[in-house]
């Protein structure tokens, strides 16, 4: 593109989808983020390079990468968004703790955790009104109008605060109906072979359980139900379909309904956690804080605010 010595009418709407774009180099990615379409994000960025003046991005195999016009404009856009959000944050928690708390989770956290501790966190502070934001896992990260999110992964998350709820320890469960459908107890492992594993993987965790309890012979169990979602596998083992891995957290409302309970002992720890995250500046709202304090304490742990220089960086917090 031939460059304009004057830039008028700057498409400011564009701003954001840009920055998205620049950060996951990825068009389709930022799309998935915005609620846009592909082609909608292409005829924005467009718009925007028309502009400048400059081509932002060029292509990449089958993706994008950044000019070096669009790394240095992405750095300035990125600057003046996290500015201009951080002040938004800032002018609507000046005068009062209350108001919207929007907090992003998977539907298998908010249905097996969240919807069974949420309501004494509104009856404490009912001035915070909470909305819940459903999104895959994956995604919770990358919710950008979430006050916080609670995410299980590796606790590494780019420009983003972070603290372990937990580590996860995973171990078999099922229902007493289990026991009567199989016309016998479960009393070691090798009588799994009898009935059907549920499985939320490709069988890994099942393998190293068993493994551990020194079953190495994985092609012997031949029943099988995957899924790609827990909650849907801990609610299949509640209804008597078979046995599924699962932690104390999320299975807890089960367990003391004794819908499902623990045949055996042995447990193995999940590859990652639990983790609250968000950006460092939303640490600044009351209601952010708030809510924090209560959920850590749910874990038994403690809320440690990291210094200004660490808010704004990845930073994972542990507090015993």
């Amino acid at each position: 593109m031939t460059p304009k010595p004057l830039i008028r009418n700057l498409p400011l709407a564009t701003l954001r989808t840009f920055e998205a774009a620049a950060r996951h180099q990825s068009l389709a990615k930022a799309a998935a983020e915005l609620s846009l379409t592909d082609s909608a994000v292409s005829h924005q960025l467009r718009r925007l390079e028309e502009a400048l003046g400059v081509d932002l991005f060029e292509k990449a195999g089958r993706g994008v990468v950044l000019t070096d016009a669009g790394r240095i404009f992405a750095r300035s856009v990125g600057a003046a968004l996290h500015d201009i959000d951080r002040t938004a944050h800032s002018l609507a928690d000046a005068d009062h703790v209350g108001g919207r708390l929007t907090i992003a989770c998977s539907p298998m956290f908010a249905s097996k955790w969240l919807a069974k501790n949420l309501a004494d966190f509104c009856y404490d502070h009912p001035g915070i009104e909470c909305h819940i934001q459903l999104v895959e896992n994956d995604r919770v990260a990358d919710v950008a109008d979430a006050d916080l999110g609670i995410q299980f992964g590796s606790g590494s998350w780019k420009a983003k605060w972070s603290a372990l709820l937990e580590n996860v320890a995973i171990a078999p469960a099922c229902s007493p109906l289990l026991f009567r459908r199989a016309g016998h107890s479960i009393a070691k492992p090798s009588d799994l072979r009898d009935v059907i594993l549920i499985h939320q993987d490709d069988g890994s965790e099942w393998r190293r359980w068993l493994a551990e309890e020194g079953e190495h012979a994985f092609e012997s169990y031949q029943r099988h139900i995957y899924c790609n979602d827990l909650g849907i596998a801990i609610d299949l083992a509640a209804q008597g379909a078979g046995v599924v891995l699962v932690s104390d957290t999320l299975s807890a409302s089960h367990i003391a309904e004794g819908t499902l309970l623990r045949p055996f002992g042995g447990a193995i720890l999940a590859t990652g956690g639990w983790y609250a995250l968000c950006d460092g500046y939303k640490l600044e709202r009351s209601n952010t804080r708030i809510f924090l304090h209560w959920l850590l304490g749910r874990f038994g742990k403690s809320l440690t605010l990291p210094t200004d220089h660490d808010a704004d960086g990845e930073r994972a917090v542990d507090s015993p």
